[in-house]
């Protein structure tokens, strides 16, 4: 005569590697997303005016070139700095002309390109050209000379944007 027997237990569930690493790689995990947000948070000030200075450095090279004028061979480049919640910027671009320095100067002070803030020709405009160490210009035998153009101004962001500080 045969006794009956319990059915087998069947033998529990193995944890594997993989989900004991994905589990501990999200307890660590989530302290950070707390500074995460944080880092977003006083970051996004920043974003915004650097999208806002990006939109003017597009308006700058739309804009007409005076005749006989080219833009240089490097991008544009933008500074912001400030002081006490002052936040002031400086757009520098190269053009290469044949025209005189003033006139170019000119061009550019005249025209109503939209600032950060929505002001239009709300900034100063101030040129220089490169010379060589004896004092005469770097392309000197050339009809065309380098010009680099500085546009300065100052946007509305007193509170938020942690450069102007």
């Amino acid at each position: 005569m045969s006794i009956p027997q319990d059915p087998p237990v069947p033998a529990p569930p193995q944890e594997s590697s993989h989900s004991r690493t994905a589990r501990r790689i999200g307890c660590l995990a989530l302290p950070l997303v707390p500074l995460l947000l944080l880092a977003a948070i006083v970051m996004a000030p920043v974003w915004i005016n650097d999208h806002r200075l990006a939109r003017m450095v597009d308006r700058i090279q739309e804009f007409p070139l005076p005749p006989g004028t080219d833009f240089g061979y490097f991008d544009p480049q933008v500074e912001v700095s400030g002081d006490s919640g002052d936040c002031w910027y400086t757009i520098r671009f190269e053009l290469s002309t044949d025209r005189p320095v003033q006139e170019v100067l000119n061009h550019y002070r005249q025209a109503k390109i939209e600032d950060p803030d929505g002001d239009l020709g709300d900034y100063g405009v101030a040129g220089w050209t490169p010379f060589d160490e004896p004092g005469t210009p770097v392309d000197g035998t050339s009809a065309t000379k380098s010009l680099i153009i500085d546009l300065d101004g100052m946007y509305d962001d007193t509170w938020t944007d942690m450069r102007c500080w």
